[in-house]
Formats: structure tokens, sequence, C-alpha cells
């Protein structure tokens, strides 16, 4: 009976020792978890932000290149050339002549 109850005693701080290494266990999962959350935080903050910073500046550059569109430009000798060329083609689709 003695030997019995010693063993049950055994088995009992065993098992009190299992459940503590398991929510050791538990808790460094949790931890380690709680660590890769924290780092992927951080990669996504740094993805959107290198994102933003790329979208600002494609942005910037297709406000630059409308505002350089909008301003006014002179005409040269070649512009008018070009014009005068399209114009009499034009002219000439419309009324059938040869161009």
């Amino acid at each position: 009976m003695a030997q019995v109850l010693s063993a049950e005693s055994a088995a009992r701080v065993t098992v009190a020792a299992a459940a503590v290494e398991a929510q050791h266990m538990a808790e460094r999962a949790r931890a380690a978890a709680r660590g890769i959350a924290e780092r992927t935080q951080r990669r996504l903050h740094r993805v959107r932000a290198a994102f933003e910073r790329a979208a600002d500046a494609e942005v910037a550059a297709l406000h630059a290149q409308g505002e350089a569109l909008r301003a006014p430009r002179a005409i040269g000798a070649d512009d008018l050339a070009r014009i005068d060329r399209a114009v009499t083609r034009l002219a000439a689709r419309l009324t059938g002549a040869p161009p």
C-alpha cells in the first residue's frame, strides 16, 4: 500500500511538472507568435511607406508633366509646316482630291 501511495505521489508530481512545462511551452509559443506579428507589421509598414513614396513620386511627375503641357509654347516654322501639311491632307480627303 505504501508503495502504491508513493507511486501515486510521484505520478502527481510528474503530472504537475508536465503541466508547468506545458504552460511554459505555450507562453514561449505565444511570445514567438507575437514576435512574428510584430516583424510582419514592421515589414508591412516599410512596404506601404515605399509604395507611398513611389506613388507620390509618380503623381508629382504627372503633375509636372501636366503643368509643362499647360504652359504656352511658341509655334515654330516646323510646327507651322506640319500643320499646313496636315490641313492639306485633310482637305484632300474631304474633297476627294489627290493629296
